[in-house]
């Protein structure tokens, strides 16, 4: 089976004509393919998708869709399953959190998202993809990958938090427990879910702690003010521990270090030492994941080099 990339169905079209394929369908094999859509920021990361250009093994079920015009695409989980023959374990989990968010990344809105889309898929339905392709290209990079993944990220910079703070100490993380994300008021009631009231943007819920990401961006003033207040009183309320987390302190590995003990002596886990080495690599995860949510950090202080 052929795989047409491009960063939206027009894009694959072209790609597919220029390379004289048709996406709907065809007698032969040779001239068949599947249009494949990714975001933008992969498409200009990679722009020699040659390694996609061919699926040298039986088509997984699920695999693809056809719209209304006949046209063929890689559903969200074949598309999460194809991203890792291209991209490493840390940057496919970003990628994932994106497909099982409410965002997409988005280089011509202010914030460099648009927020509260429909999530393309969740972790269930990837987890079950993949056991549907044993033995396949990239399936054991996807399956570790998922390992990392959560469903309802609401920002790129709340799926690089969960990434910097959850992924094992070697790839740059500092190996907390995976949390939930964007769980509202009710639902910590036992209610049934609703958008109102307020959310745990990270939450522990076992151990009734949470941690509240506060933007630097559309979050100030008198909006800001009320939307905190709501929050403290319900965390009050519920006998939940909150602290704040900036992007000062996101993009500094000595502060995130101090918010990671914190979180893990909170879960009742042992928090070991943080070496040099390990700060160094939590600073070259964060800028790789800048890379890919184009967008820019602080610079790291000078003072945590040394």
């Amino acid at each position: 089976m052929r795989v047409v990339a491009g960063k939206d169905l027009s894009a694959v079209k072209d790609a597919a004509i220029d390379a004289g394929l048709t996406l709907q369908g065809s007698l032969s094999w040779r001239s068949a393919a599947v249009g494949l859509v990714l975001p933008e920021y992969i498409v200009d990361e990679f722009r020699d998708i040659r390694a996609l250009a061919s699926w040298c093994w039986p088509v997984p079920d699920g695999a693809y869709t056809v719209n209304k015009e006949g046209v063929r695409y890689c559903t969200p989980e074949f598309t999460f399953l194809l991203m890792a023959r291209l991209l490493d374990v840390e940057e496919l989990a970003l990628f994932g959190l994106e497909l099982c968010g409410s965002y997409v990344i988005d280089k011509s809105d202010p914030r460099g998202f648009v927020a509260d889309t429909v999530p393309q898929t969740t972790v269930a339905k990837l987890r079950a993809f993949l056991d549907g392709c044993q033995g396949a290209p990239g399936v054991q990079v996807a399956r570790r990958a998922l390992k990392w993944v959560v469903d309802r990220s609401a920002s790129p910079m709340e799926s690089m938090l969960v990434l910097l703070l959850c992924l094992p100490r070697h790839m740059g993380g500092y190996g907390l427990p995976l949390p939930e994300l964007n769980v509202s008021a009710d639902e910590l009631r036992g209610l049934k879910a609703s958008k109102n009231g307020p959310f745990a943007d990270l939450i522990w819920r076992l151990a009734r702690f949470a941690l509240e990401y506060d933007s630097d961006l559309f979050h100030t003033g008198k909006d800001r003010i009320e939307r905190d207040s709501k929050r403290r009183a319900f965390f009050e309320e519920m006998g939940i521990r909150s602290i704040s987390v900036t992007n000062m302190q996101v993009n500094d590995s000595t502060e995130l270090a101090r918010i990671a003990k914190i979180v893990s002596k909170a879960l009742g886990k042992k928090f070991h030492s943080v070496s040099l080495e390990l700060k160094r690599r939590n600073a070259s995860l964060r800028r790789r994941l800048y890379e890919l949510t184009d967008t820019d950090p602080e610079e790291e202080p000078e003072t945590d080099a040394s």
